[in-house]
């Protein structure tokens, strides 16, 4: 309720629009007892040195933990310093604090554009209050910088985190958060002279950064003041320009927290600078930028800045006349009226322009003013050397207006530019004067046969300044122009003579025509007048003023244009222009260039063979071209792109190289010319000779019978090599027969047999050598014991029994056995063989003992074989 009050009797002021308010938000909780002493003994010092800013009041906001005291404000700077000296510490029982809430408050009553310093030791208590003071900032363009002591944090391990909040409203508000401390209060009161002492047109807070961050400094024509201030544990700075050098920089304060320079605005450019600190830093960039402009207001349309009045007549539409300095490269690109309504907002309104004289830097714009309505203006503009935008603001203004009844006088008339004027036969002529007097006077022009001329008269500055303007629409004799001025007072006058230059002669002598000129040879177009006053010529080439070069000459005693050497850069429209203020005329002429030739070209071998190591020159002949051809090399790839040319490939002029022939030169190099008429190309094809290469290495190969087999043998030869394949078993060539097939691409395709386990030789041959690729071919078969012919043998006793086991089949090699079979399955094993063939059992002696069944047995790892017979002994 108090803060509402307040600000309702803060915005009930007269006269409060532009100004601006110097507010102090304090914590008064015990724990800043100390602080709080030191400002009371520094606050004295710090107001003087901000007197010039002419603040419109001065605040005191005081805050504890749950609270924020009512904004006590202050019309005089030594009244807030009497007051300071009566805040006294208490309360307070915990370190998190109601800092948001005061900082709101001080954006809520503060004038826009005002600088607000926060002294508090503690955390933000909440939040909630963050995005109406960021919304509070943009609105009212106010400064908050904080400056917060350790005394809560000496338990606090993630203080960092908690002072985001600060760094957020800093960042938002244009201000920086600095470490208290009491050795360093006196700093501190040091940069708030120096920051509050200035209107600082930019102020750039960054975002907090850790250890260090590089930014681009840039220092222009139009920059005035530049202060960088750095806050952190032990901050650092350095700026230097591209060339290293470094500006003169002033140090304001140098503390183990805190870091404020001025850098003196003497060399121009963009600077490099290093911001550096032990953990989180944040800096900001005060920058006081503007461009010097001269203004004046009139209700009429007026040529000079000695035909307006510093300030605009409220309740119409009034021209304001800008003028930019002479001296500098800048053009005006946008004017902006900002007023100021009741709420302490600003409205910001762009208003067209145009431009009255360029050379002189004078633009015009109309807009409409309000009675008692403080505005400012503001304009951009552009350097036209750079491109850079610069902006200019004036202070705030205020429409005219008249407090009392000036007394009664007689009219003064003056003109404003008295001295005679020479103006040329036939032309319009402009003039004005002012006329001062009270009551209105009556104004009037009559010329020298004292005929009465139409004028247009105005009031300019209340109450009792007149401009009057009167033009001449066609100028063709001599004389006197007088502005006349009467009122209930008397009368006056002032005159300015006028003198007409009659004499006048433009006589066009010779003008250009169209030609044809060959290519490399020289064109000449004549341009010639007999005029006075004094006529000027210029010549365009396609709408571009000719200044002298190598390739077209100016000759003005020879009344001529000299094209040098005809190339298609010279062809062509070609204007003459000739003014002599008075009247200018233009003649144009088309130029063409003859005797032009498409490319043609010769490239002697089409196909070239190289062997390795071997070195190449093919030139690109240039045949027919005019204008002569650029001749280029380029490696075409087999999809057709082109690529860069391959490693020891080089072009020297219009011939290709190799240095040393590599297989990695092998391709197609593409000369290409070309001209405005098209382009010829001639391909090149190299070959370079090497052995066979087999791109498949050597390996052992298992497979399974009747497993498809295929042998890939993939030959890269330079010529093409002949390739076949050989099959050796134990050292003994194996003719393949019709089941092994190779194919066209030198792959040997078969179905695996059980005899087809061997080494297979992949054999490629040219006349620059051989290679051979290695396959070890292992099939894996099955056992197979060939049948017995008898299920059942019958012998007698004492006879001898040979029994035979043939194993004809069997990779790995199988392991066999014989075995007997009893009658409950139980075997017995009676004789072993590790290897392929006969394996026999014999039986000697043989009784009733040895009848029963036999079995053999053959295994490997692809499967088993068996046979069996029933012995029966008689």
């Amino acid at each position: 309720m108090h803060i509402k009050i307040f600000l309702f009797l803060f915005l009930g002021v007269q006269n409060v629009l532009g100004k601006k308010s110097f507010t102090i938000v304090m914590d008064t909780t015990k724990s800043m007892e100390d602080e709080i002493y030191f400002f009371k003994v520094n606050i004295a010092s710090i107001i003087n040195s901000i007197k010039s800013q002419q603040f419109f009041n001065y605040i005191l906001i005081p805050f504890g933990d749950e609270d924020v005291e009512p904004p006590i404000i202050s019309p005089t700077p030594d009244e807030l310093v009497d007051i300071i000296q009566f805040m006294v510490a208490s309360g307070g029982q915990g370190c998190p604090e109601n800092s948001l809430g005061a900082i709101e408050t001080a954006l809520e009553v503060s004038l826009p554009k005002s600088y607000i310093y926060v002294f508090t030791d503690a955390e933000a208590k909440t939040h909630s209050q963050l995005e109406n003071i960021k919304q509070l900032c943009r609105i009212r363009r106010s400064q908050v910088n904080i400056f917060k002591s350790d005394e809560c944090e000496r338990n606090n391990w993630n203080q960092t985190e908690r002072d985001n909040i600060y760094y957020e409203i800093t960042r938002n508000c244009g201000g920086n958060v600095f470490r208290l401390n009491l050795g360093n209060l006196r700093d501190v009161f040091k940069y708030i002279k120096e920051i509050t002492k200035v209107d600082w047109s930019d102020v750039n807070t960054h975002e907090k950064f850790n250890n260090n961050k590089r930014y681009t400094l840039t220092i222009d024509t139009y920059t005035k003041e530049l202060i960088v201030a750095v806050s952190g544990q032990y901050p650092t700075l350095q700026i230097s320009n591209n060339f290293g050098d470094s500006p003169h920089i002033e140090k304001i304060i140098a503390t183990n927290s805190m870091l404020v320079i001025r850098i003196q605005v003497a060399q121009l450019g963009n600077f490099t600078t290093d911001v550096g600190c032990q953990g989180t830093g944040i800096v900001t960039f005060y920058r006081k930028s503007e461009v010097q402009f001269k203004y004046g207001f009139s209700p009429l349309q007026p040529n000079s800045l000695q035909e307006t009045a510093s300030r605009p007549i409220p309740g119409l539409v009034n021209y304001i006349l800008i003028s930019l300095p002479v001296d500098t490269s800048s053009e005006l690109i946008s004017v902006n009226i900002q007023t100021v309504d009741n709420k302490l907002t600003y409205d910001d309104k762009i208003i067209a322009h145009y431009a009255v004289d360029e050379s002189r830097g004078l633009y015009l714009v109309q807009t409409y003013f309000a009675p008692q309505t403080p505005f400012k203006i503001s304009i951009i503009c552009r350097d036209k050397m750079n491109y850079q935008e610069i902006t200019g603001t004036t202070a705030l203004l205020h429409p005219q207006q008249t407090l009392t009844v000036p007394r009664r006088f007689t009219p003064r008339a003056e003109m404003i530019q008295p001295e005679p004027a020479l103006i040329d036969f036939g032309t319009s002529y402009k003039t004005a004067c002012k006329v001062f007097g009270f009551p209105t006077p009556v104004i009037w022009w009559e010329n020298d046969l004292e005929q009465i001329i139409p004028s247009q008269s105005a009031l300019l500055e209340m109450p009792s300044t007149y401009i009057s303007y009167v033009t001449i629409a066609n100028t063709t004799r001599n004389g006197t122009l007088t502005c006349k001025g009467r009122n209930d007072e008397g009368y006056n006058e002032a005159s300015v003579d006028v003198y007409v230059n009659r004499t006048f002669v433009f006589d066009v002598i010779q003008y250009p025509t169209d030609m044809n000129v060959a290519y490399g040879t020289e064109g000449r177009l004549y341009c010639e007048v007999n005029a006075y006053p004094e006529a000027e010529i210029k010549w365009y080439h396609n709408d571009t003023l000719i200044e002298q070069s190598e390739y077209i000459s100016i000759l003005q005693d020879e009344h001529l244009l000299l094209i040098n050497n005809m190339s298609l850069n010279t062809t062509g429209e070609y204007k003459c222009e000739i003014d002599n203020n008075i009247e200018t005329k233009i003649y144009s002429a088309d130029v063409y260039v003859t005797g032009l030739e498409a490319p043609k070209i010769e490239v002697h071998d089409l196909e070239i063979n190289l062997k390795p190591g071997d070195w190449t020159e093919q030139q690109c002949t240039i045949l027919n071209g005019i204008p002569t051809p650029e001749v280029t090399w380029k490696y075409k790839l087999n999809s057709g792109d082109f690529d860069n040319l391959p490693e020891g490939v080089f072009v020297d002029g219009k011939s290709l190289k190799i240095a040393s022939a590599d297989k990695e030169h092998v391709g197609f190099y593409v000369c290409e010319a070309s001209n405005i008429l098209g382009v010829d190309t001639q391909e090149l094809s190299v070959k370079v000779q090497y052995p066979p290469k087999i791109k498949n290495g050597d390996e052992v190969k298992f497979v399974r019978e009747s497993d498809f087999v295929e042998l890939p043998c993939d030959v890269d030869a330079v010529p093409e090599a002949n390739v076949h394949w050989d099959m050796y078993h134990d050292d003994v060539m194996v003719a393949f027969d019709e089941h092994h097939q190779t194919d066209e691409e030198y792959t040997h395709k078969f179905s695996a047999r059980s005899n087809d386990s061997g080494i297979y030789y992949c054999t490629a041959e040219n006349s620059m050598g051989r290679s051979v690729r290695t396959v070890t071919l292992n099939v894996l078969v099955a056992t197979y014991i060939e049948p017995l012919p008898w299920k059942s043998l019958t012998v007698r006793t004492g006879a001898t029994v040979v029994l035979t086991c043939d194993i004809t089949f069997g990779n790995p090699t199988p392991i066999s056995r014989w075995q007997y079979v009893a009658d409950n399955s139980d075997t017995v094993v009676l004789l072993r063989g590790n290897s392929a063939g006969k394996l026999n059992l014999v039986l000697n002696d043989v009784t009733r003992r040895h009848e029963g069944t036999y079995q053999c047995v053959a295994e490997n790892e692809i499967g088993p074989d068996s046979v069996k017979v029933y012995l029966k002994v008689l």
